[in-house]
């Protein structure tokens, strides 16, 4: 693609202010005239004639039908209507000629699906080892996907600048019908970044919920396609799992929806762990039990360290305990691993 036929090379210049004076002075007098242009804004004659010239490139002025010799103010709105024009037509023929190799290409689709990575035939898996390609196959799906988008992002924290950059495309298939429904856990619901996002999402129609512990990472595309993580040796590059095969995608999406229904909605107007404390309090003093490292407790809950370490203190000298184990051990025995006790 060339300057001249990118959008950036098809839009207008912008408007300096000697520019927007100069159309101000033309709704003002109904028409464009050199020299009271000349004498009201004060600017020299080749610096009214550059101020001519890009009101004309962004259609602010145009001739008028009565007399072609005369430039007359454009209202914005049809100047908008005009620009827009050849660059919506760019971008629709952009867009059949992507779907023409979109089709061409999903052709050999059966062909590349019989082999894996590995050269080994696989039966509906598909493994990518590069993170980068498989972000760029989740974005397609989101894309493409028609009816059902469903997710398990477990951990806490998120990136914001991701969040922000992904919030367009994710809107978009909502709004063009896409039934999404998304899991995070618990500790996600602190994050000023992540409740925003979380925000525009419901308002838009999606269906946000929490849990106190969530499996592995999983995408899940209509029911057809799935990306889970590919377990990689230490040293290895990140990957996924592609998943195609009909009984496996069954599993996940009924996996899917056990979680699901034991998670609670992402409530984004009122404090973080709003109607989730007690959950979370029950997960931390039954991983206690279990005699977990602070490490693995903060991995399962999607917390930070120092953040879990800090609240296995608060509940050791709740409980009297001198240990983590101890804790878990004495909350067992008070009852206190059923959120109804802790209500």
């Amino acid at each position: 693609m060339d300057e001249s036929t990118s959008p950036s090379g098809m839009l207008p210049p912008e408007l300096s202010p000697a520019a927007v004076n100069v159309y101000r002075r033309a709704l003002e007098e109904g028409e464009f005239r050199f020299e009271a242009a000349v004498a009201a804004s004060g600017l020299p004659h080749d610096q009214v004639v550059e101020c001519r010239d890009a009101l004309l490139a962004c259609q602010l002025l145009q001739p008028s039908s009565e007399n072609p010799g005369t430039l007359v103010p454009v209202n914005p709105e049809l100047a908008i209507a005009r620009l827009a024009e050849p660059i919506e037509s760019t971008i629709r023929s952009y867009r059949q000629a992507m779907e023409s190799t979109r089709e061409r290409l999903l052709q050999l689709m059966p062909a590349y699906l019989g082999r894996t990575a590995s050269g080994s035939a696989s039966g509906g898996l598909e493994i990518i080892t590069e993170a980068a390609e498989v972000q760029l196959l989740v974005n397609h799906a989101v894309d493409t996907c028609s009816k059902e988008w469903l997710s398990v992002q477990p951990g806490g924290a998120r990136d914001p600048i991701a969040l922000q950059q992904a919030l367009p495309r994710d809107l978009e298939a909502v709004h063009r019908g896409v039934r999404v429904r998304s899991l995070y856990q618990h500790t996600t619901r602190t994050q000023l970044s992540i409740r925003s996002y979380v925000s525009a999402m419901a308002e838009a129609g999606a269906q946000i919920r929490t849990a106190d512990q969530l499996a592995e990472r999983m995408f899940i595309f209509d029911r057809e396609l799935a990306f889970i993580p590919r377990r990689s040796q230490p040293g290895q590059p990140p990957g996924a799992v592609v998943v195609r095969e009909p009984v496996l995608i069954s599993f996940l999406c009924t996996l899917f929806d056990q979680f699901w229904a034991n998670a609670m909605p992402f409530i984004t107007d009122g404090p973080g762990y709003q109607n989730v404390s007690s959950e979370l309090r029950v997960a931390l003093l039954g991983l206690l039990a279990q005699g977990l490292k602070d490490e693995v407790v903060a991995k399962r809950l999607g917390m930070s360290v120092r953040t879990c370490r800090r609240h296995i203190a608060s509940i050791m000298q709740e409980l009297g305990a001198e240990s983590r184990f101890e804790a878990g051990v004495k909350a067992a025995q008070m009852g206190l691993l059923t959120s109804s006790e802790l209500e």
